[in-house]
């Protein structure tokens, strides 16, 4: 057993058992979805990108983003520059529900959590942004997280494997998800108490406000583990 993968079924150790098994029903979907792409030749990055033969930065895959009308979830990927990439990343995808603002506007949305992958589509890293990055509605930690329940793609017919997909990494790492939100809310005020003259949320120098390494296959394995430790609250399936 590798030390991330001690540290993640630590993590997840104490999680209730029902969460634990849908996270791992979240795991068997995503894996289904990678073997239905693969019997197609591709992953989720070339899925995305729909064979492009040249992906241009910072351009939305697709141009008008995924949507799903009765949810309101919607995500799109893209690649940055040369220079702005994490060294192995080709692109990440960008996460949203729309929602209602404060004012009841119907145009609000609360960007999620980014999904970060290599060429071939591996995962990499997990991480959210500051306001300006995605233009988005800005909502507290808890608001946020609780908006991750409403992310859901089943009714769009298109790209019907890489939706699952996308939908099953958010389940499947729901708690590193909800941890990155919280730590974003951190990093935002104590960026705030340091530049207390400047609007932080428009500040370019906070670009990501949290990030972590994850590894698809170690997660699996975490969440073996945590189901069997006994630590898990809640009866046995």
């Amino acid at each position: 057993m590798t030390q991330d993968t001690q540290q993640g079924a630590q993590h997840l150790r104490g999680l209730p058992r029902p969460e634990l098994l849908a996270m791992y029903a979240a795991a068997a979907e995503a894996t289904a979805c990678l073997a239905a792409m693969a019997g197609r030749g591709t992953n989720p990055a070339t899925e995305a990108i729909s064979g492009a033969a040249v992906v241009e930065e910072w351009a939305h895959f697709p141009h008008s983003d995924v949507v799903d009308p009765a949810t309101h979830s919607r995500y799109y990927y893209h690649a940055h520059s040369a220079d702005e990439r994490v060294p192995g990343e080709h692109g990440h995808f960008h996460t949203f529900v729309r929602t209602m603002d404060s004012a009841g506007s119907a145009d609000a949305i609360a960007h999620l959590v980014g999904i970060s992958t290599d060429a071939s589509g591996g995962l990499m890293r997990l991480f959210t942004v500051n306001r300006w990055v995605t233009d988005e509605t800005w909502s507290d930690a808890d608001v946020v997280c609780s908006l991750l329940d409403r992310f859901d793609l089943t009714s769009i017919e298109s790209s019907h494997d890489l939706n699952r997909w996308v939908q099953a990494i958010m389940r499947m790492f729901r708690p590193q998800i909800e941890h990155l939100i919280q730590t974003r809310d951190t990093t935002v005020a104590a960026f705030r108490d340091a530049h207390p003259d400047e609007d932080v949320l428009e500040n370019r120098a906070l670009r990501v406000t949290s990030e972590m390494p994850v590894d698809f296959l170690a997660q699996i394995r975490a969440i073996e583990l945590a189901l069997a430790s006994g630590d898990a609250s809640g009866p046995a399936a």
